[in-house]
């Protein structure tokens, strides 16, 4: 039987309404384990966020990350991990030419959560466990760690500047994902080009020897698009976002 390196996505893909793991998901999933298949999660969740659901479905496989920033393999001592990072230098650049304008802005490194101006309505997105500690204050703060990737929620009418910034101002390095506004709010997902999930789903490939044409993945939000396309077949959920629908090859 033909072997597939499989990579899902978590939220919105995986995960149902509660965002857990159903029983029939982890029954599959470990069926398709058994069978020699490769799963594996491809997430933008940090770590911290996405080791309970590994744990669940009982993989030895890779962890793609900070939607492919980074890459590592907690049961093997032996894979080396890849993290994308973005210099210091543009952090602090990024935060001193947004700070008047920032709502709030966080970022995750490993187990500490770096969050200015924090508010209780972004609890879902910090993926707090017990482990998590949590460091309070401007991103120009001394000794603070790179991230693989940076959330801002910026005024909504500093939006299209914060964008052009980004894309112009930031010596090539910086790319966004625009999470949508509304009259008040822009939500930016800022992260370095050379970062994506497709990219590190590559890298997984290459690391077990599979042939491009055995390789599938799930998913259905806007980060997941390069992976869907860099998979020879990619499958949008149904509750996809229609740009992710239009370039999968099923649905």
């Amino acid at each position: 039987m033909k072997k597939y390196l499989i990579a899902c996505d978590l939220d919105g893909t995986l995960l149902n309404e509660k965002s857990e793991l159903s029983e029939n998901t982890i029954a599959y999933l470990k069926t398709l384990s058994r069978l020699g298949h490769k799963v594996v999660i491809s997430t933008g969740r940090p770590f911290r966020g996405c080791f309970n659901f590994y744990e669940q479905l009982e993989l030895n496989t890779p962890i793609i990350t900070d939607n492919g920033g980074a890459i590592e393999n907690p049961r093997d001592p032996n894979f080396k991990k890849v993290a994308i990072r973005i210099p210091k230098r543009i952090v602090e650049k990024v935060f001193h030419f947004a700070s008047e304008h920032i709502v709030t802005a966080f970022y995750s490194v490993d187990n500490g959560l770096y969050v200015y101006k924090p508010t209780e309505r972004l609890n879902w997105l910090y993926h707090q466990n017990a482990d998590t500690f949590f460091v309070e204050g401007a991103f120009t703060e001394p000794n603070l760690p790179e991230p693989s990737g940076m959330m801002y929620i910026v005024n909504a009418a500093f939006k299209d500047q914060f964008s052009a910034f980004i894309e112009n101002e930031t010596d090539e390095i910086l790319t966004f994902r625009d999470w949508g506004s509304d009259a008040k709010n822009a939500i930016f997902e800022v992260y370095q080009k050379s970062t994506s999930k497709g990219e590190a789903l590559e890298l997984v490939r290459q690391h077990f020897g599979f042939e491009p044409d055995q390789v599938i993945a799930f998913g259905d939000g806007m980060n997941d698009i390069d992976m869907l396309e860099i998979a020879y077949h990619g499958i949008a959920m149904q509750n996809a976002h229609q740009a992710v629908k239009d370039i999968a090859n099923d649905v």
